[in-house]
């Protein structure tokens, strides 16, 4: 029987696409069949791109390790173990402290580069480590089924017509009394001194701003009077991920949504900028950001 790589399906579309990148990568060297456990209740967004797999709704798979799979192949509970990553709030506690600054990396599971058996994923697994070795895959699979619609058509037309560089800003439920200590949102003056270092580095640049909330970009100037904000793919967040890896730089919220649109569109002159301290309850961690990434 093959290797059976399920993994849990939860969160907004930048978590979801990590979840398919870590069991991608695992079923494909362990030349296994992938499954996508839909467990959570926010909307499965991941069949917008051309994604690899067999789909399983949310209640086959529970807390048991019974796991219900599709034509009817059926490994034994003992036989699909579940690999659970620890939560970054577990760390909170420990947040200053010598040990866990000192500390390489935070959440980052190397035994799953070489796991080869049955396997159910429970966590974020933000990091590239487990998937940058197939890159052209992943590349390949988070390309969107359907066609742009026409404004955005028009709008990867400038982004392709010059050098071109997005910041993407992210608040919504940051701003929530359940997130704001966890997150933090990134100030208008991360974003400025931001465009500036990007500015030095490329000056012809052209910077299209992506936000959950576009008002607070126009009171706040980001990206300087000369930004074109794309306001209009709200209900299709998909596009607006297409639109920003078109563009060769970026400057990125703490955000797993910002981070995709940057790392797809990623090429040897880019430059990307993220801020230095993703959680802001664990100022310590940074394992979702490559080393060659500039954090300010």
């Amino acid at each position: 029987m093959k290797a059976l790589i399920a993994t849990s399906i939860r969160a907004g579309l930048g978590n979801q696409m990590f979840q398919y990148a870590v069991a991608r990568r695992m079923a494909h060297h362990a030349g296994g069949e992938l499954v996508l456990v839909t467990d959570g209740p926010e909307p499965f967004r991941l069949p917008v791109w051309r994604i690899q797999g067999a789909i399983v709704p949310a209640g086959q798979v529970v807390p048991k390790r019974r796991l219900g799979l599709f034509m009817g192949r059926r490994p034994r509970p003992d036989d699909v173990p579940v690999r659970q990553e620890t939560f970054i709030w577990d760390l909170i506690p420990q947040s200053g402290t010598p040990a866990l600054a000192q500390a390489e990396s935070l959440l980052f599971v190397p035994e799953l580069l070489s796991w080869r058996g049955h396997v159910l994923l429970r966590g974020y697994w933000q990091d590239e480590r487990y998937f940058a070795d197939i890159r052209y895959l992943i590349e390949d699979d988070f390309r969107l089924r359907q066609p742009l619609d026409p404004r955005s058509g028009d709008c990867l037309a400038r982004i392709r017509g010059g050098i071109s560089a997005f910041i993407h800003v992210r608040r919504g439920d940051y701003l929530s009394a359940e997130f704001a200590g966890l997150f933090g949102t990134c100030s208008p003056d991360y974003y400025h001194r931001a465009v500036m270092m990007l500015r030095a580095r490329v000056p012809a640049v052209r910077i299209f701003v992506f936000s959950d909330d576009p008002g607070w970009v126009r009171e706040n100037g980001i990206g300087g009077p000369d930004a074109e904000i794309v306001d209009w793919n709200g209900a299709a967040p998909a596009r607006d991920l297409v639109l920003m890896r078109e563009c060769a730089h970026a400057i990125i919220a703490n955000s797993s949504f910002g981070w995709w649109g940057a790392w797809l569109g990623e090429r040897a002159e880019s430059v990307i900028i993220a801020p230095k301290i993703w959680y802001k309850a664990v100022p310590e961690y940074r394992d979702i950001i490559p080393p060659r990434w500039l954090r300010l």
